[in-house]
C-alpha cells in the first residue's frame, strides 16, 4: 500500500476521484456510472469500455468477498489510469483456476487489459488494483518552464 500512496504525491486534486459503496451486488451496476462518467469527464473516451469492464470485475470481487457493508473505489489519472478497490477481506486476491464450466474466477484473468494488477495488505483488508495504458496525454501538457 505504501508504494501505491506514494505514487500519489504530488498529483491533483482533479486527477483523483473517489467512491464509497455498499456491499451489494447492485452496487457492480451502478459504480459503473459515475465510472464511466469521470473517465470521459477526463477526456478518456478510449479507456472507458476496458476499465469500467475492469472495475466491474473488482467491485465484484469485493462483494463477494468484502466482510463490511462498505467499500472503496478510487481512480487516479497520470500518464496511465490507476484504479483501487478496497475492502476489509484479508486475503491478498489471486488467480484462480477456472474451468470451462466454473461461473466465477476468472475476473483477475482480464489483467491482459491492463499493464499491471497487483494486491496490496492495507491495516483494514486489501486493495486490489489496475493500471491501464492511456492511448494518449490524459491533459495537454503545461507550456511553464
Amino acid at each position: 500500500m505504501a508504494l501505491l500512496m506514494a505514487r500519489l504525491n504530488g498529483i491533483p486534486d482533479d486527477d483523483v476521484a473517489e467512491w464509497q459503496f455498499a456491499l451489494d451486488a447492485r452496487e457492480v451496476a451502478r459504480v459503473r456510472r459515475p465510472v464511466r462518467g469521470k473517465l470521459l469527464d477526463w477526456e478518456l473516451p478510449d479507456a472507458v469500455e476496458s476499465a469500467v469492464l475492469m472495475v466491474g470485475e473488482l467491485v465484484t470481487n469485493a462483494e463477494n468477498h468484502g466482510r463490511s457493508r462498505r467499500t472503496g473505489l478510487r481512480l487516479v489519472r497520470t500518464g496511465a489510469l490507476l484504479c483501487e478497490v478496497s475492502d476489509d477481506e484479508p486475503a491478498p486476491a489471486a488467480l484462480l483456476g477456472a474451468g470451462d464450466q466454473d461461473e466465477s474466477g476468472r475476473g483477475l484473468m482480464m489483467s491482459g487489459l491492463a499493464r499491471e494488477w497487483g494486491t496490496s495488505a492495507t491495516a483494514h483488508g486489501r486493495t486490489v488494483w489496475f493500471e491501464r495504458v492511456l492511448a494518449r496525454s490524459p491533459r495537454p501538457a503545461s507550456n511553464t518552464r
